[in-house]
């Protein structure tokens, strides 16, 4: 005897018109199956997707409202915000003509629901990126739960009227009025402080290794280890130990010199610049000429730049600088940058200024940072000082060929005529490059609005904008250390 068995079969058709026919039946089977058969091919689907975009479309009114009120309170992320009211815009216009098509019974009128819900969700995902990049000015974990949240439109729909509530308004840069510069000026004060006339062998352009966590940093050093055999093993180890382990500088030091012996030219030309700087060395320029002078007899012409640099600090200006003139004349833009240097503190030279910032010009639109940051530096002190900004106007009235460097030229141009929106909005444009000047740019931003801006928000927004310029900017921390408690 077979087992009783049943089965609910459900079958749902779909007219032309869209009126839906149920029917019931039942059979034999051991579990309860539900089947659906869509006429018209997917129009089921359709169907319910229709109904799904009307309560989408719903939410997205309200979330061009929300969106509408943040645009008006903060000024972060002004563009990203119009963008999502833009694209939610689109969602609700697809909707209409969904509407159209299924009251017509269009034949596509299937595609335009699945165009359309596509497009409301990619409006919903958008305004999810936007709400939590506004994390960045305010409310930090509530924005990043709203963005998240997004996913669901519903649940995204209530934290985002949230949002709105709880953040405060605040100040668009473009509406900023000179009031007074104390904490721009001190973060000017604190770049120039740090960027004087110096002679030097890379013109500021060091390069630093991004920093390692204490696993990476511990594998990186064993596998040094394990490689220093080799004088150029010998000297990576070394240059490993000095940068990540400095206790160990003495150890460092030591298979530098191995390194050296051996003949390796950086290693040579690492003991004669410690030998230059005293840095872990007594300071000996004898025995830095004799070291510079093998690397250089190896090819190194960075050597051969510190040995005219050498006779420049030792008092035999005028050789030095003939040295200097010959590399810049080969073409070596460091020695044309030190040439600069003695031009402007008159090392070897009379002083001639308008020639030594023709130089650094020169090195700045060739691409070197370190000429582009001493220009900076020296518009900097000027427009503060009492010779009425004679070298401000003598940089200010040149052209530079890098867009970043130029942005923050005129940025500062702009606070000397007490045009603080449109420093804001030159900084603004540094920013967006995302180039050398991004830190130094974030952190005069951040000083405008705490300058400039009126409102407690506005404190709050500079504060955030100075801290995110600690990992760019060294001098943002000692701008961030001096503001009040109630700010940070």
């Amino acid at each position: 005897m077979k087992p009783d068995r049943r089965k609910c079969v459900f079958v749902a058709a779909i007219g032309r018109r869209g009126e839906l026919a149920l029917n019931f039946g039942c059979t034999h089977s051991n579990t309860a199956v539900v089947l659906l058969s869509v006429a018209g091919g997917g129009k089921l689907a359709a169907d319910i997707l229709f109904y799904v975009n009307l309560g989408m479309a719903i939410l997205a009114f309200i979330l061009i409202t929300v969106l509408t009120v943040l645009h008006r309170k903060t000024a972060c992320m002004r563009t990203l915000a119009a963008s999502c009211i833009g694209v939610f815009c689109v969602g609700i216009v697809l909707f209409g003509v969904q509407l159209g098509m299924y009251a017509a019974g269009h034949a596509s009128a299937a595609y335009a629901v699945y165009i359309c819900a596509a497009v409301l969700y990619c409006a919903f995902i958008v305004g999810g990126v936007y709400f939590a990049m506004l994390s960045r000015n305010s409310h930090r974990a509530l924005c990043i739960a709203t963005g998240i949240t997004c996913l669901v439109p519903p649940i995204g729909t209530v934290m985002c009227i949230l949002l709105s509530y709880r953040i405060k308004r605040d100040t668009a840069v473009k509406k900023f009025v000179y009031s007074g510069y104390a904490y721009t000026y001190a973060a000017l004060g604190s770049f120039s402080e740090r960027n004087k006339a110096m002679l030097d062998d890379l013109g500021g352009e060091e390069e630093c290794e991004s920093p390692l966590d204490k696993k990476q940093l511990n594998k990186k050093l064993k596998s040094l280890k394990k490689d220093a055999k080799t004088a150029v093993g010998k000297y990576n180890y070394a240059v490993a130990l000095v940068n990540f382990v400095p206790y160990k500088f003495a150890k460092a030091l030591r298979l530098m010199q191995k390194a050296a012996d051996e003949q390796y030219t950086p290693a040579l030309f690492n003991i004669g610049y410690y030998y230059e700087m005293g840095e872990y060395l007594k300071r000996d320029y004898k025995k830095a000429r004799a070291y510079y002078a093998r690397a250089a007899a190896n090819g190194d012409g960075d050597a051969v730049l510190r040995t005219a640099i050498i006779d420049i600090k030792s008092g035999e200006g005028e050789v030095g600088l003939k040295k200097l003139e010959e590399l810049a004349d080969g073409g070596n833009l460091r020695a044309k940058y030190n040439l600069g240097v003695c031009r402007e503190i008159g090392c070897g030279t009379a002083v001639d200024l308008e020639q030594a910032f023709a130089i650094y010009a020169e090195c700045a639109n060739a691409g070197m940072f370190g000429a582009q940051k001493r220009i900076f530096a020296a518009a900097c002190t000027d427009m503060q000082s009492a010779q009425n900004g004679r070298l401000f106007r003598m940089i200010t009235d040149r052209k530079f060929e890098s867009e970043e460097f130029a942005a923050v030229i005129d940025g500062l141009i702009d606070i000397k005529r007490h045009l603080a929106a449109d420093a804001s909005e030159n900084f603004l444009r540094a920013i967006t490059s995302h180039g050398r000047w991004e830190g130094v740019a974030r952190c005069l931003v951040g000083t405008l609005y705490l300058d400039c801006g009126k409102l407690p928000e506005d404190k709050r927004n500079g504060a955030e904008y100075i801290k995110s310029a600690f990992p760019l900017w060294d001098g943002a921390k000692e701008i961030y250390a001096a503001l009040p408690r109630n700010v940070e």
